[in-house]
Formats: structure tokens, sequence, C-alpha cells
């Protein structure tokens, strides 16, 4: 009988642990598990913002975004609900357990306006936990030529091209490959001009008669994005660069040979061994 008792005992004061660790599990709050990011992605592109979150129970994750006008976030979605009226905002969610789940924040045909701090935030009356999501957009740019030998004399043009855009805030610069040498690119025999078509906006910068001194790292900048190109200026210059592109051309020839040779020689001994097995 006291056994009895003691088991009945035994049982309902496991049951009323399970039942306290299940309302502490329960009641526990929300954790965020992916840290602050960086994301810098192509304009036009479909950038995909990640939340991974743990316990989120009957709580509600929200994407906010940071409004430099207003100095505070505003809020995107709370949920599945999209609050904002951009139709190329959307939020999707799944779980891998019971406990994880990712929500996400995809936005597609990404433009310049769509650059900015994103936030991922859990709360209510108890508390709050949140993330933060720098999203940069770049611009297709393009410098063109990127490596560039001449002779003293020679005229020289250099076409910095951006796409989907007409600007014409494109910067030039310049670093001397001689330390001791700074120039400044606004010389007599230095200029730009700037062509807009078709969102292509291309800056040209060009040398009439370049000299040793304009030897050197030019890069176009447009705002946090930047392309260079070296130029070479020297007498010979252009047949030294000759000679080194043919000694180049002349060791991959000998190596493809070397490599044929190799898989001749290969071959013959393999059907010299296979026919001796015969």
């Amino acid at each position: 009988m006291n056994s009895t008792i003691n088991y009945f005992l035994v049982t309902q004061l496991m049951i009323m642990i399970h039942g306290l660790i299940t309302a502490v599990i329960s009641n526990k709050f929300p954790e965020i598990l992916t840290q602050t990011y960086n994301q810098t992605l192509n304009i036009s592109d479909t950038a995909i913002l990640t939340c991974h979150v743990k316990n989120l129970g009957n709580h509600h994750v929200t994407w906010l975004k940071y409004d430099s006008n207003t100095l505070t976030y505003l809020p995107l979605t709370v949920g599945e609900q999209v609050f904002y009226s951009d139709t190329r905002y959307f939020v999707s969610s799944y779980s891998t357990s019971l406990d994880n789940s990712y929500w996400n924040l995809e936005i597609s045909n990404l433009k310049l306006s769509d650059e900015g701090i994103y936030e991922c935030k859990i709360s209510n009356r108890r508390g709050s936990v949140s993330i933060q999501i720098y999203l940069q957009i770049q611009i297709p740019m393009t410098i063109k030529p990127s490596r560039l030998y001449v002779e003293p004399g020679s005229s020289v043009e250099l076409d910095c091209t951006i796409y989907n855009i007409n600007t014409s805030s494109i910067t030039w610069h310049f670093s001397s490959l001689n330390h001791t040498n700074k120039y400044n690119i606004y010389h007599y025999d230095i200029y730009e001009k700037y062509h807009n078509e078709k969102n292509i906006s291309k800056s040209q910068l060009i040398i009439r008669h370049a000299q040793p001194y304009h030897s050197g790292l030019w890069t176009c900048t447009y705002k946090r994005q930047r392309r260079s190109a070296k130029i070479f200026v020297e007498k010979g210059a252009l047949q030294h660069h000759h000679q080194q592109q043919r000694l180049v051309s002349n060791n991959h020839s000998s190596f493809s040979i070397q490599c044929t040779m190799s898989l001749i020689l290969f071959t013959l001994l393999l059907g010299h061994h296979m026919t001796y097995r015969i």
C-alpha cells in the first residue's frame, strides 16, 4: 500500500516538474541567432535578408528600415504581413525544428533607394531583441583599358562607364608610381568628357601627350565605388610589353607541347603494356 502511494506521489511530482519546465520554456523570450552583418548587391538584383530566430513561440518577427528623415525605424512587415506599399517587398519564413525558424525579407529588382539599414526585431512588454543588416547597392561599373603601355607623347583615353543610371558625378584621381611626384590631373593636357544616353553614363579621361610623370594608377570614383587603370609611359614601354607577351605566349606553347608529348608517350606505354599482357 505504502509503495503504491509513494509511486503515485513520485508520478505526480514528475508531472508537476514537467509542467513547470514546459511553462518556463514556453515563456522563454526568443533569441535572434543571426549577427549584424553587411550585404552588398548590384542594382536590379534580389536581396534576401535573413533572420534566424530561436524559441519564437507566439511572438512576431518585425522587419523595419531606418528612415534618415525621421531618425526612426519604420515598420515594413509584421509576421508574414507586409505593410509597405511597394510590391517588390516580400516576407517568407520556414522552420528547421520546433525551436528554430528563419524569417527572410526579400526585395526584388533593387533600386538605389533600397540602400540603408534594415532591422529584424522581436518585442513585447517584457523586452526586445534585434539585429541590423546594412544593405549597400552597387551599380555595374567598368574602366577600359585597365592596363596600358604607351610611348611618351602618345594620346591616352580611359573610359569609365556606369550602367543603369545617368550621372555626371564621376570623379578621377591619380596616384603616381613615383610617390615623390604628385600630379594634378587637371593639367592643361588632360581633359574629361561626359556622355549620357539610355541609362549609361561615361566619363572619358583624355591625356593628349602622355609623359612619364603620367605613369601611375588612375581611378574613377562614383560614391563608394571605384575602378582603376594602370598606365606606363616610358620609351620602349610598348616594345617591352610586347616582348613580355611573346615570352608568356612561348612559355604557354612550350608547356602545351610538353603536355601533348607526355600524353602521347603515356598512351604508347599503356598500349605496349596492354599488348604485352595479351
